[in-house]
Parts: structure tokens; C-alpha cells; sequence
């Protein structure tokens, strides 16, 4: 049977080879028409394959065609709609085609956008897409099985969030936007054009920040609302995998911003271009090829391809590296007497910049330490409190920066004259110093971390109010100037929410019998009792409450899903209610649910020690010893047996010994049952032993005692963590300015 879907997969290997080999052409010899349109004609062709085999994929998925491995690995046919869509990308090989199709889709617009570096650019662009290629079909989705099953294994119910249909394409499209910087840092080394790629490559980056830092937000939102534990950014080695292309490409578009206005920074740019799309690859490699799977919850396991993703990136990092030292001693330097003064935007621009490297740096070190450390020694990962601590000084610093220098001119400014506009910025210390300190001191147990926290939250409130002024004269103004000043804004507000929910988070665990009433955090809470659902592979245990406190009364629905894995262990996600307010948020997680049964003790275990009398019923009973006689002279192990001598009187009767037996390797056999003495019809039955502990565990059936009758009912009950988070809508709204001043500069930077 012909699998068409690799044919168009090499088909679209085939045109991006013939379009980088006229582009070579068109870099090596002078213009010509017929070469141009045989490399724009041949990436269409390129994309168009890309398209094709993506729409295959899709439609395999829709169609639940299970005869190919990909399809029955990741869909199912109880999935919705929007979940089949999703599943093209939960697994590596549709997320790599997601990759290829979104970047041959930009690549388009970039042909005709790049102009005269048009042949440089594309090249370089197309070795991107050449290598993904080739690891597509080394690493097929469309890889069949000889005999198809009957359903698919599904989608990963984590996955099963309409924030992680959308979250996904955008962190590839920020990706994908990534290597067009990278291009034209390249092609202005090739041609020697030191300053004219950087009008051409900044609404480029501009664009890459933004789409992967709107992927990042989303994945924030999805970890708080979906998983349960409290918190969005858990400095999991995926998350960073993101964060790190993106800390270093928001230095990047600083850095271009000064070279585009003052000509300064531009062997920095060049390195910094280079650095953040070879770090795309290098996250690429540390959480697909396997290495992390021991310590993150979303790393991909190993499916052959490390060795490609190495060379993919030396590849990369080589053509980096031999341009920059060729072109080193021709770059241009900032002209003599240039100097830059210690208080003007120019140093305050460098300054944000070597921050963003440090903590690109130290954020990198703490997520490749798996790797590091499997060199050195066993391999091992660093906490989050080093993620924490590292980053706390450097936080402070942006902020402090972030405070004044957007007030800052080109060149030399007057500290007089700069005085009067730090108004503002005086009064958003003041106003978050009052309300940290009515709210109470961050008492972090660490003194040094109480203070930092302290200054992060002053520090804040100071950017907050000097960028809050700045953008208001902005927008007034002309709103297209806005953007950075509103991007600012939101970084001062996010950090105003991150102290705020995570200094003054509180929470508390309390059990909640069905009908009864508990508070906790100034609610009353009731369980009224578990609903049952079988959703996919799984069943869903719904909990409803009812809450009651703070002027406000509302049903809430946590929930914890259950489903065997791939692994045959079964798996719980626990889904949080999450009561939003404009100042704090209400969340409940599910912890643990105890389920309801009857106090009648047939069924009942009983945990015997060597020696201990216990009361039982109206029995008592007491394990002696092991008998180990069935062990021997016995050659075969399933000849084998071990007994237990246990002695047992009925209402203080004489005592008589119970002999139960276990036979080796079976979990039951008939000499496990015993009769107990007595009138009544009553058993105990041997389950388990544990010789270190000189304990046996055993069942007992029979009939429950009369006193107990009028009580057999035990309700079902949680346990939950309810907290209260502070600032939550401030971080998100935060968020939101930071990708919306990205937004207004696009246009503008654009049209220049």
C-alpha cells in the first residue's frame, strides 16, 4: 500500500533542496530572473508538499485511520472534535511537522519581505527547514502497522484543555519566527552589511517575542488551571525550553533597538541573533531526545533522534561561529569619543540587556543540569529554590531599570531635570509599600529572601506607576510609540502578581464528610456527595461543594480523573476549582477521596503482630509464629507453603490454634480459610505476611456484631487545599500588556 504521506514529505525535501541550491546560485553569481523563480517556485512546492502531507495527517486523524502508528497512538474515537485536531501535535513527529508547516508558511511571506537579501536570507532559512525535513522522515507520523487496532490509545487527558488546542501551534510559531532573525544576522555577516539587516529583522523579532511569549503565558494559565498544585510556572525543564529562545531573543530586540538608533552593539547582536535560535534547537534537544525524561512531567521520550538534533545543532552552530570569526576584524566599532555615559538610555539599554544574558545563562545551567551531571557523576537536577534565589537579584535590577530609564534620552541626561518625572514612580513605591505592609512583612523563613521579596515588590510598584505615566502621554500622543512603554507596564504589573501570589498565598487542607459543614480560609464548605462519569479511557469523579463566605455563595466542581497508562499503572490528575476575583482567587484542589463503605467487618483486614493480643468482635487473637514445615524437603516451589499459628479464644473461652497456609507464588489457596470457634459462621483467611516485621495480615468474614448495626453507614469524604492567591487577575492582566506592547510596535516597526 503506498503511504502518500511520506511521499509528499519527500517531495517537500526534494523542493527545499532545489530552492536552497538556486538561492546558493544567486549568493555565488550576479541576479538572474529564471534561477529566482526556480528557488521561490521550488519552496512553494516545498510548502505546498508540507500543506498537502499536514492535511493528510489530519484527515487520518479525523477519519480515525488507526492502520497508521502515529493515529493510534495519540487519537481515539470518543475524542471531540477540537482534541482529534489537537492530536496532530501531542506526539514528537506531529509537533516536528507542525514545526515545518508553520515555518514553510512564514517563509513564504518572508521571500518576498527580505528584497535584496532575499538569496542570503532564504538559504539560511531553508537549511532550518532541510534538517526538520529529513528528521521528519527519518521520524515519520506516517509510519504504518501491519495490523491496525480496533481504536486508538487517545489523547493524554491533561491535554484534554482547550488552552492546549492553541497553545502548542503558537510556541512553534515563535520557534518557526526565531531562525528569520538568525537569517538575516547571517546573510548581513555574508554580505558584509553591518547595520542595514537590522530595519528588516527587528518587526521579525518583535513578532518571535511576542508569538512565543503569548505560547508561554498560555502554558502558564493551562499549568494553573489544569493541574492542580496551586501555582503556573513550576521551572519544569520544558517550561525553560521556552523561556530560554525567548529571554535571550528579548535581549536581542533591545539590543537591535540601540544598534537601529546609536549604531552601537553589533558584533552583540550578531551573537545574540545566533544564540537565541540555537537555543531553540538546543531546548529542542534537551526535551526530545530523552535525557530529561527522569525529571520532567512533559519530557518526550527518546525516539532515535538525539544524534540528529546533535548534529542538527552543531551544524548551526558552526555556520554561527565561522562567520563570526571570519567577519570579526571588519565589523565596525562605536566611533572615538562615543563613549556612553553611565546615565543615559544607551547604558540603561545594555544594562536590561546583560541582565536577560544572566538569567538566560543561569536558567540554562540550573535545566541542563541532568546533563551536566550525567557527565560529572549520577545524573541529577537542581530545585526550584535555585531557579528562585538566582533570579530574585536580577529581577530586582530590571525593575529598578525599568523604573527610570524609559524616562531617559539619547546621550547625556540632566539628574535635575530627570527628578521631576520620577513622581510617579515615588508614588507606585509608596502605594505597593503600604499595601505589602498592611497585607504583612513576606515572612519567608529566610531572612535575605524576605527583603529581596520586599525590594522585588517596591521595585515594582515604582516601574509600574513611571511606565503607567509614560504610556498614558504616549497613547495620547500617537498610541503606534506606545508599545514599549505598555510592554514595561505589564512586566511591573506580572511582577506585582508574582510576589503578591506567591509571598501572601495562603492555603489549608481540610476533610470534607459528605453533609457536614468545614471551614476553611473563611468559607464553609459542604460536599454533597460523588458523581461518577466515564470519560474516555477513564472515569471522572465529580465533587461538588458548596460554598458559602465573604458575601458570596456558589457551587464549586473540582474533580479527579482516573485512567490506566500506556504503562498499565493507573493514573489521578486532580482539576481545581477556581473561584476568580478581582483581587484574590479561591482555589480548590482535590487532594484525596475517601470513599463511603459499610462498617460491616466482613471484609475486614486485620494486622497482626507476633506476639499482641487483639481484641476483635468477641474474639481474641494473637499470631504466635510462622510454621515454615510445608517448606521442607520440598523441591518444587509450588510444592511449597507457609502457615501461620494463630491462637484464638471465643468470649474467653480455652484458646485454640488456628493453622491458615499460604501456598508459594498463589494468592489464595483453600488452606488459606480458616473456620474461628463459636456457634456463628465466621472465617478468617491469611493474605499476606511479612517475615522481617513478624506480622500477617488477614481477612476476617462473618457477621457483624449487633451493637454495630445502627451505624454500618460511613460517608464519603475529601480531602482538599483550599487557598487564597492574591493578585492573580494583576499577573494575567500583566501578561496581556506585555504581548499587547509587543503588538502596537509590530505595525510600526513594519512600516520602517
Amino acid at each position: 500500500m503506498s503511504n502518500i504521506g511520506q511521499v509528499m514529505m519527500w517531495l517537500g525535501l526534494i523542493g527545499v533542496s532545489v530552492s536552497s541550491a538556486c538561492y546558493l546560485v544567486l549568493c555565488l553569481k550576479k541576479e538572474n530572473v529564471l534561477v529566482r523563480t526556480a528557488a521561490r517556485m521550488s519552496f512553494a512546492g516545498f510548502a505546498l508538499s508540507v500543506t498537502v502531507a499536514s492535511m493528510l495527517l489530519m484527515h487520518f486523524i479525523l477519519n480515525h485511520e488507526f492502520l497508521y502508528s502515529y493515529v493510534a497512538r495519540y487519537s481515539s474515537r470518543d475524542l471531540s472534535l477540537e482534541y482529534l485536531i489537537s492530536s496532530f501535535w501531542a506526539g514528537q513527529e506531529g509537533s516536528f511537522l507542525l514545526w515545518v508547516l508553520l515555518g514553510s508558511w512564514l517563509g513564504i511571506l518572508l521571500m518576498f519581505k527580505a528584497r535584496d537579501v532575499e538569496p542570503q536570507v532564504m538559504l539560511i532559512y531553508n537549511l532550518n527547514n532541510i534538517f526538520l525535513t529529513i528528521l521528519l522522515i527519518k521520524q515519520s507520523p506516517f509510519r504504518m502497522l501491519p495490523i491496525p487496532p480496533p481504536d486508538g490509545q487517545g489523547l493524554n487527558m491533561l491535554l484534554q484543555d482547550p488552552w492546549m488546542v492553541i497553545h502548542p501551534p503558537v510556541v512553534f510559531v515563535g520557534y518557526a519566527a526565531y531562525t528569520i532573525p538568525f537569517a538575516f544576522a547571517i546573510a548581513a555577516l555574508w554580505r558584509r552589511d553591518y547595520d542595514g539587516w537590522i530595519r528588516s529583522a527587528l518587526p521579525w523579532t518583535v513578532f518571535a517575542f511576542v508569538s512565543l511569549g503569548t505560547g508561554i503565558i498560555i502554558g502558564g494559565y493551562w499549568s494553573y488551571k489544569v493541574l492542580g498544585w496551586g501555582g503556573y510556572w513550576g521551572w519544569d525543564p520544558v517550561e525553560n525550553a521556552s523561556l530560554l529562545p525567548w529571554l535571550a531573543g528579548t535581549a536581542l530586540m533591545h539590543g537591535m533597538i540601540l544598534q537601529q538608533t546609536r549604531k552601537k552593539l553589533r558584533k552583540t547582536n550578531f551573537v545574540l541573533a545566533a544564540f537565541s535560535f540555537i537555543l531553540v534547537i538546543y531546548c529542542t534537544f534537551l526535551t526530545r531526545s530523552g535525557v530529561l525524561a527522569d525529571f520532567s512531567v512533559h519530557s518526550f521520550v527518546d525516539l532515535g533522534i538525539t544524534g540528529w538534533l546533535v548534529i542538527f545543532m552543531m551544524a548551526f552552530l558552526s555556520i554561527s561561529l565561522g562567520f563570526l570569526i571570519a567577519r570579526a576584524g571588519d565589523i565596525p566599532v562605536s566611533e572615538k569619543g562615543e563613549s556612553i555615559s553611565y546615565f543615559s538610555r544607551e547604558f540603561g539599554l545594555i544594562a536590561a540587556i546583560v541582565v536577560l544574558c544572566l538569567s538566560t545563562v543561569i536558567v540554562g545551567l540550573g535545566t541542563s543540569a541532568p546533563l551536566i551531571t550525567r557527565v560529572l557523576e549520577k545524573a541529577s537536577k537542581v530545585s526550584t529554590e535555585f531557579y528562585v534565589n538566582t533570579n530574585l537579584p536580577l529581577s530586582i535590577l530590571m525593575l529598578f531599570l525599568l523604573s527610570f530609564v524609559p524616562l531617559l534620552v539619547w546621550g547625556k541626561n540632566s539628574f535635575s531635570k530627570l527628578t521631576r518625572k520620577l513622581t510617579w514612580a515615588l508614588i507606585g513605591v509608596i502605594v505597593s509599600g503600604i499595601i505589602t505592609l498592611l497585607n504583612g512583612y513576606p515572612d519567608l523563613e529566610v531572612p535575605l529572601l524576605s527583603l529581596g521579596v520586599l525590594l522585588l515588590a517596591l521595585l515594582s510598584g515604582g516601574a509600574a506607576g513611571m511606565n503607567l505615566f509614560l504610556a498614558t502621554k504616549l497613547i495620547r500622543k500617537r498610541i503606534t510609540i506606545s508599545g514599549a512603554a505598555i510592554a514595561h507596564l505589564g512586566v511591573a504589573l506580572m511582577f506585582l502578581g508574582i510576589v503578591s501570589s506567591s509571598a501572601y498565598d495562603r492555603s489549608e487542607k481540610v476533610r470534607l464528610v459528605q453533609g457536614d459543614v468545614k471551614s476553611a480560609m473563611g468559607y464553609d464548605i459542604t460536599f454533597n456527595g460523588p458523581t461518577f462519569s466515564r470519560e474516555g479511557k477513564g472515569m471522572r469523579l465529580h465533587l461538588p461543594l458548596d460554598v458559602k463566605g465573604m458575601g458570596s455563595q456558589f457551587g464549586a466542581r473540582p474533580d479527579i480523573y482516573s485512567e490506566r497508562g500506556r504503562d498499565g499503572q493507573v493514573k489521578r490528575f486532580s482539576h481545581p476549582h477556581i473561584r476568580r476575583g478581582l483581587v484574590t482567587d479561591l482555589y480548590i484542589s482535590p487532594v484525596d477521596y475517601i470513599p463511603g463503605e459499610k462498617k460491616s467487618h466482613s471484609g475486614s483486614h486485620l494486622n497482626l503482630e507476633k506476639g499482641k493480643k487483639v481484641q476483635f468482635h468477641d474474639y481474641e487473637l494473637m499470631f504466635s509464629g510462622f510454621d515454615v514445615s510445608g517448606m521442607m524437603g520440598k523441591k518444587d516451589a509450588h510444592d511449597m507453603s507457609v502457615g501461620a499459628d494463630i491462637e484464638v479464644s471465643y468470649k474467653g473461652g480455652e484458646p485454640v490454634t488456628l493453622k491458615p497456609v499460604m501456598a508459594v507464588g498463589q494468592l489464595h489457596s483453600p488452606a488459606s480459610r480458616v473456620k474461628l470457634p463459636g456457634p456463628q459462621e465466621a472465617y478468617l483467611t491469611l493474605v499476606s505476611m511479612q517475615a522481617n516485621a513478624k506480622t500477617v495480615v488477614l481477612v476476617y468474614e462473618g457477621p457483624e456484631p449487633a451493637e454495630d448495626k445502627e451505624s454500618q453507614e460511613e460517608p464519603p469524604a475529601i480531602i482538599a487545599e483550599v487557598s487564597i492567591k492574591p493578585g492573580m487577575t494583576l499577573l494575567w492582566f500583566g501578561t496581556f500588556l506585555i504581548l499587547l506592547g509587543g503588538c502596537i510596535a509590530i505595525p510600526r516597526r513594519w512600516k520602517k
